[in-house]
């Protein structure tokens, strides 16, 4: 009795301390992003968007609250998800030729979601390179609410992941050195 007692207790108590993943939705572009890039196609021809890496090789989640992980579509790296973010709105602009001259890739430094209350926000420090020689770095934050409970905390985090990405991406095709990367 006992034993049965003492299992009861830890399976019950690891279906309450274990959380639910938080899948961040696919990405989709944004209406901002794409008259930025139509804007670039008028000076400046197609190019290829290359791989990006991380410093964090292979990171596609992070822990919220250490009870809930909240992670990309599919498990894709960050690094990926925000390359074919890039991509995505790239081509909406008829900007990508995986034949150019010119490839563009990046390096994500960093990736950092916070869930604090009155200081929840996701942090990207991501470098922009150019086959051509130039780059540059963009630091970007973007804040969210959040909440005092661990769920709806970390459902906010997995919710606003889409906007941070969109207002990087932004931030990366409105940079006044991003015209440089393409010739």
């Amino acid at each position: 009795m006992k034993k049965a007692l003492t299992l009861g207790l830890i399976t019950a108590g690891a279906i309450l301390m274990s959380g639910c993943a938080n899948k961040v939705p696919n990405y989709s572009n944004s209406a901002q992003n794409m008259r930025a890039v139509k804007t670039i196609a008028a000076n400046a021809s197609p190019v290829n968007i290359g791989r990006f890496s991380a410093t964090n090789e292979g990171e596609s989640k992070v822990m919220c609250r250490l009870a809930t992980p909240v992670g990309t579509p599919d498990g894709m790296t960050f690094a990926k998800y925000i390359e074919d973010a890039l991509t995505t709105e790239m081509e909406m602009g008829n900007m990508v030729d995986p034949k150019s001259k010119i490839t563009v890739t990046g390096h994500l430094d960093k990736v950092y979601g916070s869930t604090m209350l009155g200081n929840a926000y996701w942090e990207f420090k991501l470098k922009v390179s150019s086959s051509n020689g130039k780059s540059f770095t963009v630091d970007s934050r973007y804040d969210y609410e959040s909440s005092y409970t661990a769920y709806s905390a970390c459902s906010e985090m997995q919710r606003s992941y889409l906007p941070a990405v969109q207002q990087l991406i932004n931030q990366i095709v409105t940079h006044p050195q991003f015209g440089e990367l393409l010739i």
